[in-house]
């Protein structure tokens, strides 16, 4: 792979130790806020040299979509629908020449629409010896006005303080370009001396030229200029058009999940209390017993970009449990977000579905995505919504996906925490949390025994003629 393991877990060692809690934005009223996430789709993958970036994409003039996958080089993908991102690749951008600022890859993170024209940015590695933990980041500025297909560079606008180290990462990069719809576009960044997020900006008729947040002003210049961090709030960035909000998301395994930050100065962030997906680790030394989701983007359904609305589509990159780097797909969720909340229990729920192999009659019940032969396996209904943390006020059991190894990959059976052993397997994936009593909005969970000897869940109490009923789980938020 490009940007070797050991990379990424000096990084995430180094976040442990600095990260902390979004700042408060008093204007956002975050307990008003419901989410609902949807079941995963698999729609890219495995690939052992590619989804080394977050995912973006773009509508074209002909209604299809355009998508861009990234390691060391760029490549387009097209498809009819946002999801039909299968197809051949094509490459868009390529490493520079050898001593450029860029000789070890382009990776696009992001695009934003003006018009007819594409801007996009990408992030630059230079001077990498991966075996050693080196490389050196920057980022650019490109545009296009053949929807990605070719690129023209504007040069380098943001670039670190520090200078290059023979053993370690250096610079700043994996940024998201956000239009802030306020004549200014706004990048955000990571920053890896300390593994923080920083913010810069630029006018929209000025591309190049660029300025750091900095002791509350945009003061220092884009490329060697110092930056105020705005906290570990994550890179994954857009624009809600509703409410005139940046969005941010950052896989953070301290907080249990996929971490949405919102903010209406595009510079003090405020946290939703639930991750948006919960995951049981973020580990880049592969294989490892859990899965891996990074490099999450936002992007609109209905025109690419991020500028969403209420409904847009989550997207990250997904390496299943057990596996190496080379079995990397892309996932994406449809996401509703609604600012009347309907419930002072919990905000956000994902989708607990039963998915079925008609060639083998097998059965999954899961809130992850079903990998290998998962392109097999049509998703059948979606019971209930599952919790994403445990709530604080009423009674609630954590849901766990039996496996019959220690890897974390989705099982024949939903049990509670600690009772899979009882049926001779593992506690594997957390699917989530469900109430222990039923209450207003909410449905219960069954889980019932086919004639094959497997279990699934329901949504009924006679198992939908599917098979008899074994108990019931918990409840979850009605579909």
């Amino acid at each position: 792979m490009t940007r070797s393991i050991a990379l990424r877990l000096a990084g995430l060692l180094a976040f442990s130790v600095v990260a902390g809690p979004g700042i408060s934005d008093d204007e956002i009223c975050v307990d008003c806020i419901n989410v609902r996430v949807g079941p995963p789709q698999v729609v890219r993958g495995p690939f052992p040299d590619e989804l080394d970036a977050a995912f973006a994409a773009i509508r074209l003039p002909d209604g299809r979509f355009r998508g861009f996958t990234a390691n060391g080089h760029t490549y387009a993908v097209e498809g009819a629908t946002l999801s039909d991102m299968s197809g051949p690749r094509r490459a868009v951008l390529e490493q520079g020449a050898p001593g450029s600022v860029n000789d070890c890859g382009r990776w696009l993170t992001s695009i934003v629409r003006a018009e007819e024209t594409l801007i996009g940015f990408v992030h630059q590695e230079r001077m990498c010896d991966y075996n050693v933990g080196r490389t050196d980041k920057s980022m650019a500025i490109a545009t296009s006005a053949d929807y990605g297909l070719t690129w023209t560079d504007l040069g380098t606008v943001v670039s670190g303080a520090d200078s290059p180290l023979p053993d370690r990462i250096t610079g700043e990069g994996d940024c998201s370009l956000v239009d802030g719809h306020d004549g200014f576009l706004y990048a955000y960044c990571l920053r890896n001396t300390d593994w923080q997020t920083i913010v810069a900006r630029a006018p929209k008729g000025l591309l190049t030229d660029w300025r750091k947040y900095h002791e509350g002003a945009w003061r220092e210049p884009g490329l060697d200029g110092a930056a105020t961090d705005i906290g570990f709030v994550g890179t994954g960035a857009a624009y809600f058009e509703e409410q005139d909000w940046v969005a941010a998301i950052a896989t953070d395994p301290w907080f249990g999940g996929l971490r949405l930050s919102l903010s209406t100065d595009k510079v003090n962030f405020v946290d939703l209390d639930e991750p948006l997906v919960p995951i049981d680790a973020s580990e880049w030394n592969r294989p490892a017993p859990t899965d891996l989701s990074v490099y999450v983007s936002m992007v609109n359904p209905e025109t690419g970009g991020n500028d969403l609305g209420n409904q847009f589509v989550l997207t990250y990159v997904f390496v299943p449990a057990g596996a190496g780097f080379e079995s990397r797909y892309l996932v994406q969720r449809d996401v509703v977000l609604s600012t009347d909340a309907s419930s002072d229990l919990a905000q956000v729920g994902v989708a607990l579905s039963r998915w079925h192999n008609p060639q083998t009659d097998r059965f999954i019940s899961t809130t992850g995505p079903i990998v290998g032969d998962g392109k097999a396996y049509e998703l059948e209904t979606t019971v209930a919504y599952a919790l994403t943390r445990a709530p604080d006020s009423v009674a609630s059991l954590k849901l766990v996906e039996c496996s019959p190894t220690a890897a974390m990959a989705p099982g024949d059976m939903l049990a509670e925490e600690r009772r899979c052993a009882q049926y001779g397997m593992m506690d594997g994936r957390t699917a989530g949390w469900l109430f222990v009593s039923p209450h207003a909005g909410t449905v219960p969970v069954h889980r019932c025994l086919a004639s094959n000897g497997q279990t699934f869940i329901s949504g009924a109490a006679d198992c939908e003629g599917l098979g008899t009923p074994d108990l019931i789980l918990g409840y979850g938020f009605a579909p």
